[in-house]
């Protein structure tokens, strides 16, 4: 049977992986990217997407990527 892997092992490999992969520099420019965030993402979803239907949704995330150009 496989070992679990605790989640201190999981962040040291994960850690090691973008600096072996990016360097130092690079793996700190990499995980600036991410953030805690603050709120309640699916209270703010439903409030974001109230009365939109699939179709509307998808319509302004392509609006959006497109205007970004992300």
């Amino acid at each position: 049977m496989a070992k679990v892997k605790s989640d201190r092992d999981v962040l040291d490999t994960g850690i090691k992986a973008l600096v072996d992969a990016l360097g130092y520099a690079g793996a700190v420019r990499f995980l600036r990217h991410f953030s805690k965030g603050e709120g309640d993402y699916l209270v703010i979803q439903q409030e974001l997407f109230k009365g939109m239907d699939l179709e509307e949704i998808y319509e302004k995330a392509k609006q959006h990527h497109e205007r970004d150009g992300r």
